[in-house]
């Protein structure tokens, strides 16, 4: 178990270090990152005025995940836990959209994820010049069976 913990907290640790070199040259290149003509441009977390929020904050994030996840009972039986992280975009209207598993070491806790995101409430969009815009945000589900507080690390994420 520490080992595949050591192996996706590595992997994670490759994947977001070349991400985040891929768009600092897309964003030197172009200056912001699009989709084909006909969607809207879509803005990294730091090319945006203000962040996309999920509303009421992190400690509604919290008891959103606390509520409304369920533990695979596969995986609470044989003691697994993990940090799944997903990259998604919020749209002009707070919707959350195309999701992307950046790092997960079980489709069962990728499954639920995507649950989880389906019934997400709609977030506060980014600002770009103050006009709502769609962003990019990369998010955290950590998934432990203790009863222990979790750093959910939305800032360290995006």
């Amino acid at each position: 178990m520490k080992a595949l913990l050591k192996y996706c907290t590595w992997t994670l640790f490759v994947l977001l270090s070349a991400n985040l070199s891929a768009q600092q040259g897309a964003t030197a290149a172009k200056g912001k990152t699009t989709m084909p003509a006909a969607q809207d441009t879509i803005y990294s977390q730091v090319q945006t005025d203000r962040r996309a929020i999920y509303p009421g904050g992190t400690s509604a994030w919290e008891a959103f995940f606390a509520k409304n996840h369920r533990y695979p009972e596969v995986a609470k039986a044989s003691g697994l836990q993990t940090t799944v992280v997903v990259r998604f975009i919020i749209q002009k209207d707070g919707s959350v959209t195309d999701p992307e598993i950046i790092c997960s070491s079980h489709p069962l806790f990728t499954e639920e994820v995507l649950r989880l995101l389906k019934i997400m409430p709609k977030w506060k969009p980014a600002l770009k010049r103050g006009k709502p815009c769609a962003s990019y945000y990369k998010l955290p589900f950590i998934f432990q069976l203790k009863e222990t507080p979790v750093d959910w690390g939305m800032k360290r994420w995006n």
